[in-house]
């Protein structure tokens, strides 16, 4: 084994992320159609398919009751919309894993651009992909581990040339930079967030420059376009400003229940919570970088001073995990996303950055301490993946098609004429607008999420009333969710039902 690595580097640079891959995908092969973002994303992939491979430019009416234009990043769903759409449905689960094996490659590419040290490299690749928190992101269909990708190769050349002045590094971030833009919305907000950061801590302004040229050349290579992807973010932005006290709240019973919801419902109260702590337990490999940051300040033990770039990823690491705390911690932040997200852009500064600082030890007399520390984090990475693959993807029944949701699926497409429904919860609305032929209370156009805030992220009206406005004929309700009681729903108006899910009949008309 050791004789392959060292006759063939760069193909052993394959064996972790190939084993990272698997690792990831294997809950798909209990559950595979999990995940409430799944169907939009596959949705967007089919209207740009069915639109010869281009972006929608018309008002779409397919499905939503709220009309609307297309108005998300453009490269995820017309990449794939180049793949068959039976072939896509069959094969979802297994895109984000893909993009992250890339990732992982770069992690390799970047730790040994910095050291020229293989077995450092290696190392690194298996940090990265024992981080919890980037392993859930994975697993289901979304644009954000191609946004996080992305966001990696945009913004590591332009801090590598900030420091260096390698022209080469310079054009590879700007040209991702561009790319960034019409990728992932959050990705390229916390560029934005990074990169002012660094331009105080470098005086420079390096970093706000190539970001709005960039954003100049994307509106034109888009003809356009991507000023709607900006109004979309910004809606949304606008759309939890006003909402900001309900991030985390249960639809129906607000935010009491929080911490009595499922799972997810779970993770998400305990990082509201204990923020800082928890925040790490996503990712235990973040007590070495914060650590010896903490270290140098506080100077508790004496550890030699690591290389001045490599110092610079660290702060690139602290500011990610700083700013997560605050979004976490303050709400009024709330509205620029998820705390933990920010945290996910500094998965591969933490990797390179952990195992540098391990090699410190090491060549410091610490062996044993950093073996220590390497296998303890190691085994609790693990461990605490498997548990959440296990309770939040395989065990999950309110997320994901099963058989019971199929039932339904079939009862809804016999109905005639065709029916129009709303879902509680809410973010299965997409479930049912993609694999029925009903009219579903949603939207399609993010600019205009406001129009549905009266359905999330709180139910602010009675069903009935919604239905009598929206023309409504059907209530499909996930019983592991809700119950008809909390929503003052008769019995004797359910029409169909399986162990989980009731479609109740709330025609005013």
């Amino acid at each position: 084994m050791f004789e392959f690595i060292k006759s063939y580097p760069f193909l052993a640079a394959l064996i972790v992320p190939v084993i990272s891959f698997f690792f990831q995908s294997y809950p798909r092969f209990f559950n595979r159609y999990f995940g409430i973002d799944l169907w939009m994303r596959m949705m967007e992939t089919d209207l740009v398919r069915e639109n010869n491979h281009r972006i929608p430019t018309k008002k779409i009416r397919k499905n939503f009751i709220f009309e609307g234009y297309f108005s998300t990043p453009p490269v995820f769903p017309w990449l794939f919309s180049y793949v068959p759409k039976k072939t896509l449905e069959k094969y979802q689960g297994f895109i984000s894993p893909l993009f992250d094996i890339i990732q992982n490659l770069v992690v390799f590419g970047i730790t040994y651009h910095l050291t020229q040290n293989l077995e450092t490299s290696l190392i690194a690749q298996v940090i990265y992909a024992t981080m919890p928190i980037a392993i859930l992101e994975n697993s289901y269909l979304t644009p954000r581990s191609l946004g996080y990708l992305n966001f990696t190769l945009a913004f590591y050349p332009i801090l590598y040339y900030s420091n260096f002045h390698d022209i080469r590094f310079l054009f590879v971030g700007f040209g991702f930079t561009i790319l960034l833009f019409l990728t992932h919305r959050f990705a390229l907000q916390s560029l934005l967030f990074v990169g002012l950061f660094f331009s105080v801590i470098e005086k420079t302004l390096i970093y706000p420059l190539i970001f709005f040229a960039s954003m100049f050349i994307a509106i034109l290579l888009s003809r356009g376009y991507y000023l709607r992807v900006l109004k979309g973010h910004l809606s949304i932005t606008h759309f939890w400003i006003i909402n900001y006290r309900y991030r985390f709240a249960h639809q129906i019973r607000g935010i009491v229940a929080n911490k009595k919801s499922d799972f997810l419902g779970l993770i998400y109260y305990l990082l509201s919570t204990f923020t800082p702590i928890s925040l790490v337990a996503t990712n235990l490999w973040l007590i070495i970088p914060l650590g010896y940051m903490l270290n140098q300040w506080l100077l508790l033990f004496p550890l030699p001073l690591i290389d001045p770039f490599i110092f610079k990823m660290s702060l690139w690491v602290l500011f990610c995990y700083i700013l997560a705390v605050l979004v976490l911690s303050v709400k009024y932040l709330i509205p620029i996303g998820e705390g933990q997200r920010y945290l996910e852009m500094a998965l591969a500064p933490t990797a390179v950055v952990t195992t540098t600082l391990f090699q410190v030890l090491i060549s410091n007399d610490h062996k044993y301490l950093a073996y220590l520390l390497f296998f303890s984090i190691l085994t609790f990475n693990i461990t605490l993946t498997v548990y959440s693959q296990l309770k939040g993807v395989i065990q999950d029944k309110t997320r994901s098609v099963r058989d019971t949701t199929k039932q339904v699926f079939n009862f809804l497409n016999n109905i005639r004429p065709i029916p129009r429904i709303m879902c509680i919860p809410h973010y299965n609305a997409a479930m049912y607008a993609y694999n029925t032929k009903t009219k579903v209370l949603m939207d399609i156009e993010v600019c205009k999420i406001n129009e549905t805030s009266f359905l999330s992220p709180i139910l602010r009206r009675k069903v009935s009333d919604i239905a009598s406005e929206y023309n409504l004929d059907y209530l499909v309700l996930n019983k592991r969710y809700a119950t008809k009681d909390e929503l003052k729903l008769s019995k004797n108006k359910v029409v169909f039902a399986t162990d989980d899910i009731e479609v109740i009949n709330i025609r005013q008309r």
